[in-house]
């Protein structure tokens, strides 16, 4: 038996040709920054749960714990399809206000802006070959992850960080083969210190 399509009233196309259309273009930087997500949610058995817009982390655990996915590459594309090289840089910028789904509410406004995930995991497309590049292809993906104590320790208040200064501050990437226990160490690390406090 298969599975009934999903289909719109009063248009002739089916649900998945709009999911066709919408991520027609892996190299547009919102789908990018899409496949991303759902690597690292895979990646984390967290891909169960449907996307949230407007939630104020992308990965809350039972345990309260909290993960941020950013996004960013060597290559982006201009007109006419080409792809240029540009020194990739990830937003992690400090919010006050944040919206929690499971709460359906604001959170309380803090004193301050505060970055709101425990820990961060900055998904780096290296390719930088134009002719190679494939955002569908994780072996050319790499991610750095840390700490979001280390983020506010090292980069108090920038807005944005290059990977070159990533590297200078010495934070080392982890090829996605290697993500899912990295985010668990990170993630055992935050739990023990929080417990500590």
């Amino acid at each position: 038996m298969s599975a009934k399509k999903e289909t719109f009233a009063g248009l002739d196309r089916s649900v998945d040709e709009f999911r066709r259309w919408v991520l027609s273009d892996w190299k547009s930087p919102t789908t990018r920054a899409l496949l991303a997500e759902f690597f690292v949610r895979c990646i984390t058995s967290t891909d169960s749960e449907s996307a949230e817009d407007w939630n104020y982390v992308d990965i809350e655990w039972a345990d309260g714990t909290t993960l941020e996915v950013k996004c960013s590459a060597y290559l982006q594309p201009k007109r006419e399809g080409k792809l240029v090289q540009t020194p990739p840089r990830f937003d992690i910028g400090k919010k006050i206000w944040a919206w929690s789904n499971r709460k359906g509410d604001w959170l309380p406004e803090p004193d301050e802006p505060r970055r709101w995930a425990d820990i961060y995991v900055l998904c780096l497309e290296k390719e930088t070959d134009p002719d190679s590049y494939n955002p569908l292809d994780l072996s050319q993906w790499e991610a750095f992850v840390i700490p979001t104590s280390r983020l506010d320790e090292n980069f108090p208040d920038q807005k944005t960080v290059s990977v070159k200064r990533l590297l200078q501050e010495g934070f080392q990437p982890v090829g996605f083969d290697r993500l899912g226990p990295e985010i668990e160490r990170i993630r055992q690390t935050v739990t023990a210190n929080t417990a500590k406090n």
